[in-house]
């Protein structure tokens, strides 16, 4: 009667159908795919990558590679911007080779891989291993994760300890004291690499004190924030401290202008005008978010739709994106576990805290994970699953094999474009300079509105200044003492008043051209 019974009422199948399960049965793959993804990306980066680009890596060569020079001497520069983390690991690297930008590629590459094994723990922990796998590869292939793999900047690192932090704070079911600490270190390293990173001292708190994915008594849920933010603090102390003796702030840091940018300027006034002149009307960050908390709160409330929506499409590709939003609907449906829910209101809290700034695809990198596990979910469903195709092969597998495919396209045809899209008539000019006019004096100013061909001279650059004429921009290069002007197609872009520099037969008395190209235009002025 039993065995009848058993048979009348058999158990519900699961909801969620496996896609790989023969892939990810090896305890390594994590590991596997992290160490293929870096060795690949390493090898494209340094062949094709020779020029950095006029984009994030302007921050690379204008604060990034001073500051690691810097440190190398042992003095440490306080940025506006950002912590000393970025520059600090450039400058362990410079140690050895000097090439500060291959630095940066290799630094970027091994930081993707770090990001992409931490990824692959989490998921698997989380969810399965089928859906890890699935989303990890997602993510390895996303146009913009590849693009920043490959790119010198602060972007990746950040990245792969951000999702170091989240890693090691989710890692077991119970609370182990080893995995609090590395998980501080971590948030620590992240806050040093980008100011933002402070968003931990809401996420902690949140997700232990009130999800409490450890199922632990009120007491030991308050003593365990109590360990993370007192290690936290311990990790950051010496910084904050050296802020607050030289700056007279513990979290010296001036990035209410990116706030205030967003707020006051964004689509009203162009970017060096702002910088130049606006941003100084603005001193702390009270004072931006009081002098209009309506329109501040508008802006926040506003870009939860736009960031939102920008991440669905433009960060994951449209295809992606509709499948993580189908993904969330079966979540809801069939529920999700406390340790799920402490994941996503981690990610949630990241994604908070850059709703205060711009959007920008690249500031959404570490958010990867949780929407490419989304997006996979729904091809596990079992619905989708239970129809197959081309000898038996299950609709999810193809669905799977679908979006990695499209994800693939995506990020060849956009990084084909990218990848070289650096200007290289900086080091053609540079190579000439430096092989006609012998040792070159790292003192030696160049005016210029991007930082690379100073990197690539190896002279000091001060900003191309915000005049109307050329006896004022004469006067702005005495002022500043500058011995050389260059002038490109970017410089023609962002002060059009000066187009006629492109054209060396057009200078004034007061520049001499010394080096030049055509196509595209560019001139090294000799300032007389």
């Amino acid at each position: 009667m039993a065995q009848k019974a058993k048979h009348q009422n058999p158990a519900p199948p699961p909801a969620v159908a496996p896609l790989f399960p023969s892939l990810t049965r090896h305890s390594a793959i994590g590991s596997i795919i992290a160490a293929l993804y870096g060795l690949l990306m390493l090898a494209v980066g340094l062949k094709y990558h020779v020029v950095g680009d006029y984009g994030v890596e302007t921050d690379f060569f204008w604060s990034y590679v001073p500051q690691a020079r810097d440190i190398l001497v042992g003095k440490f520069i306080i940025e506006d911007f950002r912590g000393p983390g970025y520059p600090v690991v450039l400058a362990f690297g410079g140690m050895l080779s000097r090439n500060f930008f291959m630095d940066g590629i290799i630094l970027s590459t091994c930081s993707a891989a770090l990001a992409l094994f931490f990824s692959f723990e989490t998921l698997k922990r989380l969810f399965s291993p089928d859906l890890a796998f699935v989303a990890t590869l997602l993510v390895a292939v996303n146009a913009t994760f590849v693009q920043y793999t490959y790119s010198a900047g602060t972007d990746m690192l950040f990245c792969a300890f951000v999702l170091g932090f989240v890693f090691f704070l989710l890692r077991d079911e119970t609370r182990r004291w080893g995995n609090i600490a590395a998980a501080a270190l971590c948030a620590a390293l992240a806050y040093l690499t980008r100011y933002n990173g402070i968003y931990v001292l809401l996420a902690v708190p949140v997700v232990v004190g009130f999800v409490n994915p450890f199922k632990l008594e009120r007491k030991e849920r308050a003593k365990t924030v109590i360990v993370f933010v007192a290690a936290f603090f311990v990790c950051i102390a010496p910084w904050g401290f050296y802020c607050l003796k030289e700056r007279g702030s513990f979290f010296y840091n001036r990035n209410y202008l990116n706030i205030a940018y967003e707020m006051f300027a964004k689509g009203r006034i162009g970017w060096d005008q702002y910088w130049s002149v606006e941003s100084t009307k603005f001193h702390s960050l009270g004072q931006v978010i009081f002098s209009d908390a309506g329109l501040f709160i508008s802006t926040v409330s506003k870009n939860v739709v736009e960031h939102l929506f920008n991440d669905l499409t433009l960060l994951l590709g449209w295809l992606v994106g509709l499948f993580a939003v189908i993904g969330v609907v079966l979540f809801v449906r069939e529920g999700v576990t406390r340790r799920q829910v402490s994941f996503i209101l981690v990610e949630a809290s990241f994604f908070a805290v850059l709703l205060l700034v711009f959007y920008g695809e690249r500031f959404s990198l570490a958010l990867l994970p949780l929407y490419c596990v989304v997006a996979a979910r729904t091809c596990s469903w079992r619905k989708l699953s239970s129809v197959t195709l081309f000898g038996g092969v299950r609709g999810g597998t193809l669905a799977a094999l679908l979006l990695l495919g499209v994800s693939v396209v995506n990020a060849y045809q956009y990084n084909r474009a990218t990848i070289d899209s650096g200007p290289r008539e900086v080091p053609v000019i540079a190579d000439w300079f430096l092989k006609h006019s012998g040792p070159v004096n790292p003192e030696t100013i160049v005016l210029t509105r991007k930082p690379h061909i100073a990197y690539y001279l190896g002279m000091t650059m001060t900003m191309f200044p915000l005049v109307s004429t050329l006896d004022e921009l004469h006067a702005g290069a005495v002022n500043v003492k500058a011995s050389y002007l260059f002038f490109s197609s970017i410089e023609a872009g962002m002060r059009p008043q000066f187009e006629q520099l492109l054209d060396p037969r057009n200078a004034p008395a007061w520049l001499t051209p010394v080096a030049y190209t055509v196509a595209p235009p560019a001139v090294l002025y000799k300032i007389n």
